[in-house]
């Protein structure tokens, strides 16, 4: 903690002794993810982009998107939250959405002739 004078400039470091904070992160408001979500998420974005680059980016920011939302839904609830099943869930819901709609529609553009 640090105590500041009236204009402000830091005079004092205090090392409070009942802090939920540790310098190695154990804290409780530490962030946590196992190896496991990741090995998960690196799957799915890895079977994806083995499809098409369309699936890959799609599956990468829902991903992403999902992570925001397990942390916002975690700051809101104050308690532990899985990581996987948001971003798992959108992840094979965009990439079947993406292999199954958006990809072919993508390529019925690229086989039409498209004149200016």
């Amino acid at each position: 903690t640090l105590l500041l004078n009236d204009q402000g400039k830091v005079f004092e470091e205090v090392e409070r002794d009942g802090d939920d904070d540790s310098e190695d992160g154990d804290g409780k408001s530490s962030i946590k993810l196992g190896l496991g979500d990741f090995i998960f998420y690196s799957i799915l974005v890895s079977k994806a982009a083995q499809y098409s680059f369309a699936a890959f980016i799609a599956c990468f920011l829902v991903i992403l998107a999902g992570l925001g939302g397990t942390l916002v839904l975690l700051s809101v609830y104050h308690q532990a939250l899985p990581a996987l099943p948001i971003s798992i869930f959108l992840g094979v819901l965009f990439y079947v959405c993406t292999r199954f709609l958006i990809e072919p529609w993508i390529q019925d553009l690229l086989r039409t002739p498209f004149f200016v």
